[in-house]
């Protein structure tokens, strides 16, 4: 019989109880508190490839410092940088100082250890501050977003119980109303012209609340003496998208924050280094959401100068700033370089990251040649902090391929060099190093006549310390690295320092019994160690036994000239119990209509896909709906279907 451990929760006064099996006891706080680095010594399929960008096989042991840390340090080693938002610039050094008024002002309101506060802003300056500011006051952050309903705030309220809500001024009654169902206080508004030469005066006072721009006044910016235990206590609650269902709340701690911003630091390769503090970075993402709230405590640890869109949306904004400020960066979701393309943006000459949804071969390759960017999938999931994966392949294709990445790292791959490469960069204003390095990336561009590449659309390689492990979707079993090799698909599982510590509240929950999380993603590897995701488990089809992964058909049906978006989902089939039927949802490019019917549509996947796999219901749709951050929501056709 499995005898009952109790464990103190990070609500006050509460406790949970997780059951224990006795001979799982002695390594369940090794699973859930440490990470052992050498717990797999097999050589990886993906070690040549880290050694060819320079990338390290660990970056064990990582520093035991809180997530504001990484404020603190940008404010000292490059105070002029900062957060770019309405064309104006607010340095590390002010939004650090203003963190810590912030931070006082919640402790002055009570709160203690552990407590949450809840903030429903858009990508913004003010969200910046408040998430250092709960960090340095030893808080936890539950961030939320306006698109959600309002049943879904009030879920996450409920079980997060938040003392504390930060929101702009047009979502006052909102928050009021919130603050009547749920355990929510004090209001806190701030205005998102807060931090222009122009600021501009709430919209409604006649609600009662804090203002943002008094609290910045009034409040010391004396650092708390707040001792951070970075392995056990949360940095953020993060609800997950619901997707499936309700939101669960994903434990973050301050060490899983501040590992997977190492790591993803670490994935691009050493000679990134040489731009620590040097460039400018275009986030264009909801910070509500794990991918832009890892890509905004990343770029701070690197010194980079952040440009926020509040809008993920606003294309002409994202146009705007680029032709503004010239970043050299842009971190973003394949709508919106689609977006971009349809703006005929050119010549921007930038590295592009693309994440949280699947990154469609022929967005990457129309990217590529309409605006002159290179663009690189990337992966993760809330459970891991975000990220996990990346795929470095558009850096080969940019520099000219194998041969020139090592010859790269036996010239300049050296910590000394990069060092002194940095400080003589450093001397340049950021958007002149942003204009000669775009004008560099389109000259090695046309040098390598603008190399496709070649195979599949791949998330690429693991970030280092990151354990994965792939069970066969039939019996369950762990597949070995030759199986995969030779063609085998499964359930990716992972984990790492960046990985959750279980869902709110329950420690471990969510974890298998060797602590993997299971991402409900089915891959596929090759022999380099570069994943490819098939589909998810949830978006397979089960058409009279045979599976059909979605995804496989939505990215044939991108090939097509005149389609725009599909999505692929799968229904009941009402004639045979326990089998589905496949039903795709199109929506034709505006100028290709006359070569998007029905017809056309099912003579170009006669060839390409299975008889079983041929969709029973073609729909053509002028709108394909997205979630908040820009995915095809299957779960709205589904139900639409």
């Amino acid at each position: 019989m499995p005898e009952r451990t109790k464990y103190f929760s990070l609500m006050k006064n509460q406790s949970w109880t997780v059951i224990v099996n006795k001979e799982e006891r002695g390594t369940m706080f090794f699973n859930l508190f440490q990470y052992n680095p050498f717990l797999k010594k097999e050589i990886l399929p993906w070690i040549k490839t880290y050694k060819e960008f320079g990338i390290p096989k660990t970056c064990f042991p990582y520093p035991d410092l809180p997530v504001n840390a990484m404020l603190e340090r940008a404010s000292e080693l490059y105070p002029d940088n900062g957060l770019i938002q309405f064309n104006e610039k607010i340095s590390y050094k002010k939004v650090n100082d203003h963190a810590n008024r912030m931070a006082n002002f919640f402790l002055s309101m009570g709160l203690e250890k552990g407590d949450r506060v809840a903030t429903i802003l858009p990508t913004s300056v003010q969200f910046v501050i408040a998430d250092y500011a709960i960090a340095i006051a030893g808080l936890v952050h539950i961030p939320c977003t306006s698109l959600e309903s309002k049943d879904n705030l009030v879920h996450k309220f409920e079980h997060g119980r938040p003392e504390i809500l930060i929101c702009t001024d047009d979502l006052l009654q909102l928050a009021t109303d919130l603050s009547h169902q749920t355990s929510i206080q004090i209001i806190v508004s701030a205005n998102l012209y807060d931090y222009t030469s122009t600021p501009q005066e709430n919209q409604d006072d006649s609600i009662e609340c804090k203002k943002w721009r008094n609290i910045i006044n009034d409040y010391s910016p004396t650092i708390p003496n707040i001792e951070i235990n970075v392995d056990s206590e949360l940095e953020t609650l993060l609800f997950t998208g619901g997707t499936t269902g309700l939101p669960k709340g994903c434990m973050l701690t301050h060490r899983n924050i501040y590992a997977n911003c190492i790591q993803s630091l670490a994935a691009l390769g050493n000679l990134t280094q040489i731009f620590d503090g040097a460039i400018t970075v275009l986030l264009a993402l909801p910070f509500s959401h794990s991918y832009g709230h890892i890509a905004m405590h990343t770029c701070t640890l690197a010194g980079y100068n952040q440009i926020l869109i509040p809008d993920a949306r606003d294309t002409s904004a994202m146009v705007d700033m680029i032709q503004s400020f010239k970043p050299l960066l842009q971190i973003g979701v394949p709508t919106q370089y689609m977006n971009l393309v349809k703006a005929q943006l050119t010549d921007m000459g930038m590295i592009c990251l693309s994440g949280s949804a699947p990154l469609p071969s022929d967005t990457q390759e129309t990217f590529e040649q309409v605006t002159g960017g290179m663009l690189m999938d990337a992966y993760g999931l809330s459970e891991m902090s975000p990220g996990t994966h990346l795929n470095p392949n558009a850096i080969l294709r940019l520099i000219g391929g194998k041969f020139q990445a090592q010859l790269g790292q036996m010239l300049i791959g050296y910590q000394s060099t990069i060092w002194a490469l940095n400080k003589v960069i450093r001397f340049f204003d950021t958007n002149q190093i942003g204009s000669i390095g775009s004008k560099l990336i389109l000259l090695m561009l046309k040098w390598q006549k603008k190399k496709k590449s070649k195979g599949k659309s791949s998330i690429g390689i693991p970030f280092p310390d990151t354990l994965i492990k792939v069970i066969d979707a039939d019996n369950s079993k762990p597949l070995t690295w030759d199986e995969l090799i030779s063609g085998k698909r499964g359930e990716m599982c992972m984990k790492g320092p960046q990985r959750m510590i279980g869902y709110w509240p329950i420690l471990g929950s969510g974890l298998d019994r060797e602590g993997y999380v299971h991402t409900g993603d089915i891959v596929e590897m090759d022999e380099n160690g570069f994943f490819s995701i098939v589909d998810r488990s949830k978006d397979m089809i089960v058409v009279s036994g045979f599976k059909v992964y979605s995804q496989e058909i939505d990215d044939i049906l991108h090939d097509h000239p005149a389609i725009e978006r599909a999505a692929t989902v799968g229904i009941p089939d009402p004639s045979r119990q326990g089998s589905e039927i496949v039903v795709v949802y199109i929506k034709c490019h505006p100028s290709r209509k006359d070569a998007c019917s029905d017809d056309d549509i099912r003579a170009y996947l006669k060839t390409r896909v299975a008889k079983y796999a041929m969709p029973k219901m073609i729909k053509f749709v002028d709108h394909i709906p997205l979630t908040e951050v820009q995915k095809v929501d299957k779960k709205k056709l589904r139900e639409l279907s």
